[in-house]
């Protein structure tokens, strides 16, 4: 009788330290995701500023001025020019913690 409730002691013991390992994993996947989805953000929200401003000139090709959202950095700038009607905008989003930065990069093309 002591062995077999030594033994389910042991069996939920390993259980519970299983489960603690799976969600500490967990929880660290979440946090890399939501990092990724505000980097994504802020760098689709430097490129719709830059996207506006080449549609109302297409020959500003200065670099906007970092955006900061929610402890994450977005720049927008012309990367290379195909013609002159036709340029290249590259944005990037970066959100950095103490264990963690995460870098989204967003590239398309505005025609005038």
């Amino acid at each position: 009788m002591l062995l077999s409730v030594i033994f389910i002691i042991l069996v939920m013991a390993a259980l519970m330290a299983g489960m603690a390992t799976l969600s500490g994993q967990s929880s660290r996947q979440l946090v890399y995701e939501a990092q990724v989805l505000k980097a994504r953000l802020v760098a689709e929200a430097a490129l719709e500023q830059k996207v506006f401003e080449l549609l109302g000139n297409i020959d500003h090709e200065d670099p906007i001025a970092p955006l900061l959202v929610s402890g994450c950095q977005g720049t927008a700038e012309v990367g290379q020019v195909i013609s002159p009607t036709q340029k290249s905008v590259l944005a990037t989003g970066e959100c950095a913690s103490p264990a963690l930065t995460v870098i989204r990069h967003i590239e398309v093309e505005v025609i005038e």
